[in-house]
């Protein structure tokens, strides 16, 4: 789902806890993002199904920006070797870290 979507939903998460009279800043968000990495680019309404590793590196500055407690990607899936997934998270870590 696009990151402006999910946030969406959880903007309703959080009026409904209003109207529940709970604190909604005690609830977290946990995003869970399996990649499908591309050689090149992929029209925004793909990300984060499928997209360089570049999209992947702005759509998690993105989900930070938009309040996204927690975020997990999982290179685990990639069809890639063990140490090639260890330098894509490498890659990553640097590059959100970067921005």
């Amino acid at each position: 789902m696009p990151l402006s979507h999910l946030m969406g939903l959880w903007d309703v998460i959080q009026q409904e806890a209003v109207e529940a009279e709970r604190d909604p800043a005690s609830l977290r968000t946990a995003l869970r993002v399996n990649p499908e990495l591309t050689d090149t680019r992929t029209d925004a309404e793909q990300m984060p199904r499928a997209g360089t590793l570049a999209q992947y590196i702005d759509y998690a500055r993105a989900a930070a920006e938009a309040g996204v407690h927690e975020l997990f990607v999982d290179f685990g899936q990639t069809p890639a070797t063990l140490a090639e997934r260890i330098d894509l998270a490498g890659r990553f870590l640097e590059g959100v870290r970067r921005g």
